[in-house]
């Protein structure tokens, strides 16, 4: 489905929807007084104003690259509105969910084999750090200390997952790419050939792409943490919502897109 850049666009723009939903349902609760417990509901956010945010925000996402000077004013009025309206969470999802998301929109639909790529490192830096973290603690080894910011957001994570999710992600980029270029066939650019030719700016994008992976997941946990919420939503059974699929690839994406223009 991704190979077709239509199928691309529209795939990439449902799970910007359906991720800055699920955002605007994450608003910290701290900024909210209640005199009551039944009054939780009528201080959240009236489903009318979620919608329009959302509609928005899609707009927002799909000024890509030609179209900078719409984007720019658009994104200055949303901003100005949300400003006025004191809704500051709103004004994180739209640089957190909505800019990382314009770039999936842009990059997807004119480059397969970049897209591939970048989600492949992010998924298998998650899968790496998963396996390494619950093999160390299987095994009973003494855990390295995690910094106490960290355990704070994300009591569970571990340096050894960390270092694990690094790993995967780095040996992905190193021998998966390769691979897939070569024989599954894969439309590359030139672009894309110039930033992955050699073995050394593989890993290097390995490093890079993990990094920003696990740091966009301790984001996105960071938010819940405030929001006192588990998961973004309840979209995906067994996986939570499509926000916590995403979370990892959204900050790395922006890094591999300032990489792209780059080369």
């Amino acid at each position: 489905m991704l190979s077709r850049p239509m199928m691309a666009k529209v795939f990439f723009m449902g799970a910007h929807a359906l991720s800055l939903w699920e955002f605007t349902l994450l608003e910290p609760h701290h900024t909210f007084t209640f005199s009551k417990p039944s009054d939780v509901e009528d201080r959240r956010p009236s489903r009318a104003a979620r919608i329009f945010y959302c509609a928005g925000s899609v707009l927002l996402a799909t000024f890509t690259v030609g179209n900078d000077r719409l984007f720019h004013l658009w994104l200055c009025c949303m901003v100005g509105v949300l400003v006025w309206l004191n809704r500051r969470h709103w004004i994180l999802g739209l640089v957190v969910v909505t800019l990382p998301f314009r770039v999936w929109i842009g990059l997807a639909p004119r480059d397969f084999a970049s897209t591939i790529c970048v989600l492949l490192v992010v998924w298998n830096c998650d899968t790496g750090a998963l396996l390494v973290g619950r093999i160390s603690s299987k095994l009973g080894i003494q855990r390295l200390p995690v910094p106490a910011w960290i355990h704070k957001i994300s009591p569970a994570k571990s340096i050894e997952g960390f270092l694990g999710g690094i790993l995967g992600g780095t040996w992905t980029a190193v021998s998966w790419v390769p691979l897939l270029t070569r024989w599954a066939s894969l439309e590359r650019s030139s672009d894309f050939d110039n930033l992955w030719e050699t073995s050394s700016n593989r890993a290097l994008l390995g490093v890079g792409l993990s990094i920003l992976s696990i740091v966009g997941d301790l984001v996105e946990s960071a938010i819940k943490r405030q929001s006192q919420t588990k998961d973004s939503g309840s979209f995906l059974p067994g996986h939570g919502g499509v926000l916590d699929r995403f979370d990892s690839s959204l900050l790395a994406v922006l890094f591999y897109e300032l990489l792209l223009e780059g080369v």
